[in-house]
């Protein structure tokens, strides 16, 4: 199966998992839909990035992470403390509150990555490792 397949169907497994597991726990069809697609759309262009720019992943040095760090921290913040059991909202409306920020948080990491990356490479002022073209086994 080629590699671009396999990560598109992982990614649609996760949505869909993600979503029906919240619309079982919680009931609200509407957040469980957007949940799940933000899950899975924020997958799916991670592992695009991994396929087409993998010399692109962050490196080791905190000058590297800093900003990954930043990014992850508020939006687990947002999740873990803004979605707060001090809301007046049930344990089962929390929980999909927090995956749909988490999830937001992934896929907007992602697009705007995927966004710098394909700007750097048009402009010339950067090339993807191998190419702009797919890895070999994608085929």
């Amino acid at each position: 199966m080629p590699r671009s397949t396999r990560d598109a169907l992982v990614a649609l497994l996760v949505a869909v998992a993600i979503g029906g597991g919240l619309y079982w726990i919680g009931g609200h069809a509407s957040l469980a839909v957007v949940t799940g697609i933000c899950w899975g759309c924020g997958l799916g262009v991670t592992a695009r990035i991994g396929q087409l720019y993998p010399a692109y992943a962050t490196g080791e040095t905190w000058d590297d992470k800093r900003w990954t760090g930043l990014g992850v921290g508020l939006v687990s913040l947002a999740a873990l403390v803004g979605v707060s059991p001090f809301l007046p909202v049930s344990s089962a409306l929390r929980l999909e509150l927090g995956f749909l920020v988490v999830g937001a948080g992934l896929a907007s990491y992602a697009t705007g990555t995927m966004a710098v990356l394909e700007r750097a490479v048009d402009d010339g002022s950067s090339t993807p490792s191998g190419g702009a073209t797919p890895s070999a086994d994608d085929d």
